[in-house]
């Protein structure tokens, strides 16, 4: 039995003390005691480095008490980047030392979230080394957290300002967290910057302390000077992109209130072309007021070759590559050609992408594809040009609207038929998801319409319905739930249209990696069948774990439906897989293997299906 040695750390909290949050979430005290304890911590790992390696703190070596499983994350992940900083420089004071340089790192983050009278608990415990004879030393803490400070009051101070009845969000008689707080000063100054003109303009808080009320006043500092107007808009290191495009890019106008919320803007503009590397913008006010905005651009290189592999057990290998160009003439246009090889399909397509469409605002796309598709018994060659535009109409929301030419040559048995149709997309996206290809949190929310006629008589005129909705909430650290649901349906245009009179290419299916993962793709269909329906329900939840900066791994469930009635709750037809799957990360996205198992199988269904491709399943 090795000893164990207790110690006690307590704070007294005097009212009035003032606390300010830098950008990290952290806190200073308005003094120099800090700076003193950090020299002092310092010098005494120095004297007392030893050869061994600091060990990596365990899940078991921190107490919370309430349990609170986010904050014990939080300092834990706090106190294993203290020691990866004392092991880069090679540094293992004793644990004593340690243990007192921890305790600060811990009251760093309590404080951020609002536990200032936390009483923190260490014990040094002897426990055998990896070698015969050596004893190391661990440390473990216990917290009690005490009350957790509230919001008593918020004021503003320095300039008089209207805001809107959602600010603030840390408010009276919420949590006085640091994040929160840091995000209302944020908030507080994009609010002033939109109703002003100012150059000048720095928001600041203070917090001070009540510890009578167990809670703390609020106060945001305002300093705004100098309004001024947009001035003249440059460029540094545009070579071979026209300064025109740019400029349109920007949506800067010379003359209007100045607002960094528009530079900003603009940056994210230029970045969106594709074109640039990075993008850095110098500020210079003129004495008229006026101030004007030098861009320093760095260019990407304009041309990309890309290949990929993927395999499914019912599809086998699929290859795909492709050749871009993203400035063709200088204006950022893109030119992307790409072919896909897979056993049963084969496709090849030519996109034409102009950004800047008749307004900074608008991208046109242009995209046309060959494709040849063998589905079981049926074969079908379909060839499609399709132009839209994206209207952007903010940072999330997307309005897409077009035209398309679709000619398919179709044989079901031994029948061919030719369809030649136009179809008129119409569609609204919400995108709130930082990385498409690997989201951690957001939302997505869509909503679209095509009417289709035909130019030969070979179809009755009919229209696609669409609704899509997923989300992604980050539970803890590293464990993400992840959901969606989908709903596409087909709708006679008029009381005479017959949807049995349109192409078997259009009617809908289910199965496969991007629907139910266990089923052959698109082999679910009317009745267990493999007949395409005319409304079709699918959803799947994820609960994805990164498990270390390389690997993660995932547990699913997906469910579909396909019917010729649209309501969800009068189809008796649901099938649904389970599986699990193994995510590599790399930089670009991650590498995805899924094993998909049907719950409820029809007898000619294999026991699995495999699925390896690049990226989230959605």
């Amino acid at each position: 039995m090795f000893p164990i040695v207790q110690y006690r750390n307590a704070r007294h909290l005097d009212s009035g003390a003032k606390i300010i949050f830098d950008r990290r979430y952290r806190y200073r005290y308005n003094s120099i005691q800090a700076l003193g304890l950090s020299i002092l911590l310092l010098v005494a790992a120095l004297v007392t480095a030893e050869a061994a390696e600091l060990p990596s703190v365990a899940r078991n070596d921190i107490e919370v008490s309430p349990g609170n499983r986010g904050l014990r994350n939080d300092l834990r992940d706090q106190l294993q980047g203290y020691r990866e900083s004392l092991r880069s420089i090679g540094l293992n004071p004793r644990a004593s030392r340690l243990a007192q340089g921890e305790r600060e790192q811990m009251r760093q983050v309590l404080d951020s979230n609002g536990y200032y009278e936390a009483e923190i608990i260490h014990r040094v415990v002897e426990e055998a080394g990896e070698t015969e004879g050596e004893i190391q030393q661990r440390v473990q803490y216990r917290i009690d957290t005490g009350p957790q400070y509230q919001v008593l009051d918020v004021r503003i101070e320095g300039v008089e300002v209207n805001v809107p009845d959602t600010w603030p969000l840390a408010g009276e008689g919420e949590p006085l967290v640091a994040e929160a707080i840091l995000g209302d000063q944020s908030e507080l100054q994009t609010i002033i910057d939109g109703d002003s003109c100012y150059f000048t303009l720095n928001v600041s808080h203070e917090v001070r302390l009540e510890a009578e009320n167990d809670g703390g006043l609020v106060i945001y500092q305002v300093n705004a000077a100098d309004p001024s107007t947009q001035g003249k808009v440059s460029f540094r290191g545009q070579d071979g992109v026209e300064e025109a495009f740019l400029r349109r890019q920007t949506a800067l106008r010379e003359g209007v209130c100045f607002s960094r919320a528009n530079i900003d803007q603009a940056i994210i503009n230029l970045y969106e072309t594709q074109l640039f590397s990075s993008v850095r913008r110098t500020l210079n006010r003129a004495e008229d007021g006026s101030v004007e905005v030098t861009f320093e651009l760095s260019q990407r290189a304009p041309r990309t070759l890309s290949a990929g592999i993927g395999w499914d057990t019912d599809r086998g290998f699929g290859l795909n590559a492709g050749w871009e160009h993203r400035n063709l003439t200088g204006r950022a246009q893109w030119l992307e050609l790409g072919g896909e090889l897979q056993r049963d399909r084969q496709s090849g397509n030519i996109q034409l992408t102009l950004p800047g469409f008749l307004d900074a605002r608008n991208t046109l796309v242009w995209n046309n594809t060959l494709t040849h598709e063998a589905p079981g018994d049926d074969e079908f060659y379909i060839g499609e040009s399709r132009a839209t535009i994206d209207r952007r109409a903010s940072r999330n929301d997307t309005y897409r609207f077009g035209v398309a030419y679709r000619r398919s040559d179709e044989r079901v048995g031994d029948e061919w038929n030719t369809f030649s149709l136009i179809r008129i997309p119409l569609s609204y996206e919400f995108n709130s998801v930082p990385n498409d290809f690997n989201p951690l949190k957001g939302l997505r929310y869509s909503a679209g319409i095509e009417p289709v006629w035909s130019l030969n008589d070979s179809s009755d005129p009919f229209y696609v319905g669409s609704l899509g909705w997923s989300s992604y909430r980050n539970l803890v650290d590293e464990l993400v739930l992840a959901n969606r649901l989908e709903w596409t349906s087909l709708w006679p245009f008029n009381e005479s249209a017959d949807l049995n009179r349109i192409p078997t290419s259009d009617r809908l299916l289910g199965g496969g990696g991007g629907s139910v993962r266990g089923y052959p793709y698109r082999s679910i269909g009317l009745e267990g069948t493999d007949l395409g329906g005319t409304h079709q329900w699918q959803g799947s939840l994820e609960l994805r774990g990164q498990l270390s900066e390389n690997w993660g791994a995932v547990l699913f469930a997906d469910a579909a439906s396909i019917s010729e009635n649209w309501n969800p709750t009068e189809q008796s037809n649901w099938y649904y897989g389970a599986g699990f799957g193994v995510r590599y990360f790399t930089r670009f996205a991650p590498i995805r293997f899924d094993l998909g198992f049907p719950v409820n199988g029809r007898d000619s269904d294999p026991a699995f299906q495999i699925y390896i491709s690049l990226g989230q399943s959605f």
